[in-house]
């Protein structure tokens, strides 16, 4: 591993290696707090050295004097669940002739986050080592001696990216070290679709935009490198989506989900674009494609569990809208029966339960909601509250709604609402809101 200043995450980090783990050691690349003393308690071997803005260098540092057979690197933000320990003790017995992918599942809130299979687990040689400034990687030095990457089961939870306020200054800094290890004449396509991909985390997207094309006129960039080129056409596309150019992003993303047909990300934004170009029965096909898709993790991150959800809230909502009750009954019922413990499933299913004139199921459906997460779930109160007024029952409506005021004060949402049933005067901006939040409960109210 290697570390600065991560006295608050080491102990979960180590905790959770520390039975299957026959050495650790840490490379501390400067902390001014407790991160070295915790990691001396676990027994580490802990070396200290100053930080020079390259992570292979610091990576290489930390593999120098490993004295097992097989090196397993991890981030202090890194958690290695129960379940794997086992699977990455039997994996310490295989042969080391062969470098080992585990999945790593970035976690963020909501239990969404992108899965994809990374190099983390390789043999212990001297002609193995990390390479490229940021994002490093064992793979060039592997490929170069002929060894092969094999995928195991195991994961490793990654809770780095759970901010998005921390995602978008992490994609910052990572552009100005991707940029110095660019090559312009001998550019890679992974450096140059990491350079896209964090501009348009950081929503710069003109710069994002010129990168992903970039990416895509390196020569062989799709022969060789196809989900690098998928993951190029996808940004274009979602960026075309941005701008209302449809018809553009419909060709970007036809061309994405021919290149990696397993990715339904790449599907879901092809839904959105077709449903937004005026389509919204073939938009139908391609959302029902993406809940038949085996969950696979591959070379680039794809955030299943959240594309899975995005899939269920926009399939419900178009068929309602073509007036297929029947059919969004049947996908609001797989819904729950699919995801039991989703909050924002539940909310669907109760709006739709008040569209399809069964009040008290949606009733029950909101209450539901609300016992998996009470904080923040302003929609399932709005739900209560819509059956609460359509039933006559207007005082016990604003009663719940003046009862959440401590924690939705601030929320537009809740005040257009609540301003609403109390009969209140709206602003032009209150009059928009409203009328896009019965467009969401399916214009019941």
């Amino acid at each position: 591993m290697i570390v600065k200043n991560e006295a608050d995450l080491l102990s979960r980090c180590l905790d959770s290696i520390k039975n299957v783990a026959d050495e650790l050691i840490i490379v501390d690349t400067g902390s001014t707090d407790a991160t070295v003393s915790i990691a001396q308690s676990f027994g580490a071997k802990v070396v200290c050295t100053d930080w020079r803005d390259d992570f292979a260098w610091a990576r290489n540092i930390s593999i120098k004097d490993a004295t097992s057979s097989w090196i397993l690197w991890l981030d202090a933000d890194d958690v290695v669940p129960p379940e794997s320990i086992p699977i990455l003790a039997s994996l310490k017995k295989e042969k080391p002739d062969h470098i080992i992918g585990l999945t790593v599942r970035n976690q963020r809130p909501g239990n969404t986050g992108t899965e994809f299979v990374q190099a983390r687990m390789f043999p212990n040689r001297p002609d193995l080592y990390f390479e490229r400034r940021i994002h490093e990687q064992i793979m060039p030095s592997a490929l170069r001696i002929g060894m092969k990457m094999e995928s195991r089961n195991a994961v490793i939870e990654h809770h780095g990216y759970a901010d998005p306020a921390t995602l978008k200054k992490k994609a910052l800094r990572n552009i100005q070290l991707l940029l110095e290890d660019y090559d312009d004449s001998a550019p890679d396509a992974v450096t140059t679709v990491e350079i896209a991909d964090s501009y348009q985390l950081t929503d710069n997207h003109e710069s994002a935009l010129i990168w992903y094309k970039r990416t895509l006129a390196i020569p062989g960039c799709e022969s060789i490198t196809p989900s690098i080129a998928s993951q190029a056409y996808l940004g274009l596309g979602t960026i075309y989506n941005l701008r209302s150019e449809y018809s553009t992003a419909i060709t970007y993303l036809r061309r994405a989900s021919e290149i990696s047909p397993w990715r339904p990300d790449v599907l879901y934004s092809l839904a959105v674009a077709i449903e937004q170009n005026g389509e919204p029965q073939k938009a139908v096909a391609i959302l029902e494609q993406i809940l038949t898709l085996k969950v696979s993790a591959g070379q680039v991150g794809v955030d299943f569990r959240a594309a899975k959800i995005k899939t269920y809230l926009r399939l419900v909502r178009i068929l309602v809208e073509l007036g297929n009750m029947e059919h969004a009954a049947a996908i609001t019922a797989d819904s729950l029966a699919s995801e039991p413990l989703r909050p924002e499933l539940y909310n669907s299913a109760g709006k739709f339960l008040i569209k399809y004139g069964k009040p008290l199921d949606a009733l029950k459906t909101f209450e539901k909601s609300i016992m998996l997460i009470k904080q923040g779930n302003l929609d399932a109160y709005i739900g209560l509250c819509i059956i609460y007024v359509k039933a006559g029952m207007t005082s016990k409506a604003i009663e719940t709604m003046d009862s959440l005021a401590i924690d939705f004060s601030a929320n537009n949402k809740y005040q257009t609402f609540r301003s609403c049933i109390n009969g209140t005067t709206l602003t032009p901006e209150q009059t928009e809101l409203l009328a896009n939040l019965r467009r969401e409960f399916f214009n019941v109210f």
